[in-house]
């Protein structure tokens, strides 16, 4: 049987794991996602609609609003140094701290870091998944998804049940079909993080492509111990 510290440290590293996950997707949420009405050409407009998905449970619209593997791509070595530093400061354990030290060994092989990174976008693309249609992101379980035990998506029923809030701030820059835009994310439980996206418009619609300040995000709330 495992000893309560030890399960303690397993639930700790599994919690900052999946909130660290959560910062880099749930975060870059602000994306205008294609309607029967004309998209606007203000990026700011897209957090409205990117927090729609979230307060409807509505998956689709998500998918359709976030360039997730643009996102992933461009914070995962922010992410993997990050909780691998974690890991060394013996603030990980269970699942979380073994697949970082499988992304650790990894980095000297590309084909197995491609894999690796393969594997964690569809975990993560789950994770999103079942938070939005689940309602986790919402503060309102529905019931309509329980996640399976084992993936990050189970990690979901240990996280915040307050509402996840998308507060817009002001356009940084606009030029063309780029913007950068700033936002607030609130939580009741972890607070509020400062968010700088940078969105494209593609197809007429704003999609977000990278969390710019990704890992000031990690390390403020890696400081809060959420």
């Amino acid at each position: 049987m495992s000893s309560p510290r030890r399960l303690s440290s397993s639930m700790a590293g599994a919690r900052l794991f999946s909130a660290g996950l959560a910062l880099v997707c749930l975060l870059c949420l602000p994306a205008l996602a294609p309607t029967a009405r004309a998209a606007s050409s203000d990026p700011l407009s897209a957090v409205a609609t990117a927090q729609r998905g979230i307060d409807e449970a509505d998956s689709d619209l998500f998918n359709r609003a976030v360039d997730v593997d643009s996102v992933l791509n461009k914070a995962s070595t922010t992410l993997n140094a990050a909780l691998r530093q974690q890991l060394a400061e013996g603030k990980m354990g269970g699942g979380a701290g073994a697949m970082i030290m499988l992304f650790t060994a990894a980095e000297d092989d590309p084909a197995q870091a491609g894999l690796l990174k393969q594997f964690m976008v569809s975990e993560v693309k789950s994770f999103v998944a079942a938070g939005v249609n689940g309602g986790y992101f919402a503060g309102k379980p529905n019931g309509r998804v329980k996640p399976e035990r084992g993936t990050l998506a189970g990690t979901l029923p240990k996280m915040s049940k307050s509402r996840k809030e998308l507060v817009p701030g002001k356009v940084l820059s606009h030029q063309d079909d780029k913007a950068t835009v700033s936002a607030t994310f609130v939580d009741a439980k972890a607070g509020r993080f400062p968010l700088t996206l940078a969105l494209e418009r593609q197809d007429g619609n704003w999609r977000v492509t990278e969390v710019v300040n990704a890992a000031e995000l990690l390390d403020e709330a890696t400081n809060r111990g959420h």
